[in-house]
């Protein structure tokens, strides 16, 4: 399984001076080409067999995420799929998407909105060079950092 997918291939094309204009397509199809097949893949009754113990295990642990509405499951695992860190690429999303129960066709789109985000992203970090790449992980470290500790106040609060 690709660990770096197209977070490291954008910077690396663009780095060998190759157009972005050529850059973030390929990169994107390449990202994607796995996906299809993986989806269809995971709906395969042999292999569920043969994942039961892990997949019986992924479900347990995500079950207490609750399953809303398609529409925020769409837009909760585009955003999951969208966030250039690792563990969080199209490969997780379709893992996740699986787990869901999400049909195929509305996972591979919100997968593959997630996937032009995260190119995106990375594109602009990439194209700002080495003084705006650092600011924007110290924005997102900043912005991170908050919400955690929000959410340790709020559970805090719900203890009491």
């Amino acid at each position: 399984m690709p660990v770096v997918e197209l977070r490291g291939a954008v910077p690396v094309g663009v780095w060998m001076g190759l157009p972005i204009t050529h850059v973030l397509p390929v990169c994107v199809l390449g990202n994607m080409t796995p996906i299809i097949p993986l989806m269809f893949l995971l709906r395969n009754d042999k292999l569920k067999k043969l994942m039961a113990p892990i997949l019986s295990r992924a479900e347990k642990k995500s079950s207490s995420l609750g399953v809303g509405s398609i529409e925020k499951q769409w837009a909760s695992l585009a955003a999951f799929v969208g966030i250039p860190l690792p563990g969080t690429g199209a490969w997780t999303g379709a893992m996740g998407a699986f787990l869901l129960g999400m049909p195929t066709a509305v996972a591979l789109s919100s997968i593959f909105t997630g996937v032009v985000s995260a190119g995106v992203i990375m594109t602009a970090i990439t194209l700002a060079g080495k003084k705006g790449g650092i600011g924007a992980l110290a924005a997102l470290a900043l912005i991170t950092g908050r919400e955690f500790l929000a959410g340790k106040e709020d559970g805090a609060e719900s203890e009491e």
